[in-house]
């Protein structure tokens, strides 16, 4: 009887020792693990059972980087091409949100084929679309669906022309944008910065044909500008902490007067609409006006000094 019973019981051990308990977890928790593995690995799950097969294209992130294509690659277009075979069997199989898009690659993507991918992006409520490193003959231009993410809190952007469509009522959930190497006038960037409320970061390098900045925002609270421009203003800004600053100047550029300049990259100007700021750099054509503005402080100091000195004699 006893043995039976043990028999039985190694039985139940063996057949609990087979079952899956990895596969019957909730989508939700396989998602997170899943996400945590390049996204080349995670692809390799589908060979583990039938039930894996398409597991990973149901991801609710997905990152092209370097480790998506293999290191002996290295012709652009073809490294496209390998991003693509993943792109066409996401789009044929893959249901629920994607939260987070990002490229960074160094591939030579197709305009239509991009276009497309965005474009269903869009429609799965992405959250975070980060693009970062990729090579076009000339700038691409940005998919005016883009404008139509109302869940959109990150957005990273390199060489792509950026032009706000009529329809576009502003990004209300954006917190963190980043331009690099893109192509956008100054009207249009300030049109921007004022239409997404619940900016906290913006960092602009490398910007194309912006002569005029003008940074206005509530809520901003780090700002990193790094870029040719002949003159900055800030507006209401009172949750700046941070300011990082490196003016290019643009030889051989006129740019239309505003009412709100003084003289051309105005240092006291700009000095005097930070109010509760922590961190404050400024670097390029800035330091030489820097290195005035502190000598007449120092005069003044000593003039003020002087003064005191007198009165006290007195």
């Amino acid at each position: 009887m006893n043995n039976t019973r043990k028999h039985q019981k190694s039985i139940e051990m063996e057949n609990q020792t087979k079952i899956d308990r990895i596969s019957n977890l909730p989508w939700d928790v396989l998602d997170i693990i899943l996400v945590h593995l390049p996204l080349r690995e995670a692809a390799r799950t589908s060979v583990l059972s039938s039930k894996w097969r398409y597991k990973w294209t149901g991801l609710s992130q997905f990152v092209f980087d370097d480790k998506c294509i293999h290191s002996s690659m290295v012709d652009k277009a073809a490294r496209w091409m390998e991003i693509m075979k993943i792109i066409n069997k996401v789009q044929s199989s893959h249901s629920g949100p994607i939260e987070k898009f990002k490229l960074a690659a160094y591939c030579c993507p197709n305009q239509s084929d991009f276009d497309q991918w965005i474009a269903f992006l869009t429609k799965k409520g992405i959250k975070e679309l980060i693009i970062q490193d990729f090579s076009f003959i000339k700038r691409f231009k940005l998919p005016s669906c883009v404008f139509c993410c109302p869940k959109l809190s990150c957005l990273e952007l390199f060489g792509c022309i950026f032009k706000l469509p009529a329809f576009f009522k502003g990004f209300d959930c954006l917190k963190s944008l980043k331009l690099s190497q893109v192509f956008i006038v100054s009207d249009t960037l300030e049109s921007l910065i004022c239409n997404c409320p619940a900016l906290e970061r913006l960092t602009l390098l490398n910007i194309d044909h912006l002569a005029f900045v003008r940074i206005h925002n509530p809520n901003l609270k780090y700002l990193k500008l790094d870029s040719k421009f002949e003159d900055i203003c800030f507006g209401y800004n009172p949750l700046l902490v941070s300011v990082d600053i490196r003016m290019i100047p643009m030889y051989g550029w006129t740019i239309p007067w505003r009412p709100e300049q003084g003289k051309v990259c105005n240092l006291i100007r700009v000095l005097g609409s930070f109010g509760g700021i922590n961190r404050l750099c400024l670097y390029g054509q800035f330091l030489e006006v820097s290195f005035l503005y502190l000598k007449l402080c120092f005069i003044l100091l000593i003039y003020f000094g002087q003064m005191l000195r007198i009165n006290k004699i007195i």
